[in-house]
């Protein structure tokens, strides 16, 4: 931000990013004209945490062919459209040396997720009483990982919180529900 003079911007995190946003929202408060965390809290709610590391044991390392990729990948989302789905499974995978389509992720991520030895993480709840500027908390509906409980304690701890639920949104919110994600953006910009 120094090197390129940026002074104060706004900040949108989803899941990982977000709760890197929140903890340099808490560091550095003044850089921030807005935050926006995008279905993620303090902590990771234990059934969805669960259920990503179930993902990454299933996962079959490689596939044939793109179309048999697609069609492992869209078992798991109800609610992202085949073009969305595409474009994801483009960005998050590559040809291998065999031939067949192969993940991006370094492997060491999901060896670590699935073994338990993955570092634990922080505890982002006294982060929130730091941050200052007007923060928008977007969940999706169906997300499991973030109560809507747990939502309600972060907008209540933040000085500025807002918080905007998506339907048909699982984590993805952005793809799955992506109009209506959109219209709650903008309407929270727009305040």
């Amino acid at each position: 931000m120094d090197a390129i003079g940026l002074d104060k911007f706004i900040l949108f995190g989803h899941s990982m990013g977000g709760r890197n946003s929140m903890a340099f929202a808490g560091e550095h408060a003044e850089r921030l004209e807005r935050l926006c965390i995008v279905d993620i809290g303090p902590r990771i709610e234990p059934a969805g945490g669960n259920r990503i590391t179930s993902e990454l044991r299933d996962l079959p390392p490689e596939f044939d062919t793109f179309e048999a990729a697609l069609a492992h990948v869209q078992t798991g989302n109800r609610f992202a459209s085949e073009p969305v789905m595409r474009r994801r499974l483009t960005g998050q995978t590559q040809q291998l040396p065999n031939g067949k389509l192969g993940w991006k992720f370094d492997p060491e991520i999901r060896e670590q997720r699935v073994n338990g030895t993955a570092a634990p993480s922080a505890d982002l709840w006294p982060t929130l009483d730091r941050i200052a500027c007007p923060t928008l908390l977007v969940r999706g509906m169906e997300t499991d990982l973030l109560a809507e409980e747990t939502a309600q304690q972060m907008v209540a701890t933040l000085k500025q919180g807002t918080l905007a639920q998506i339907q048909r949104a699982g984590h993805m919110v952005f793809e799955d529900n992506p109009a209506d994600f959109i219209e709650a953006v903008k309407g929270w910009l727009a305040s």
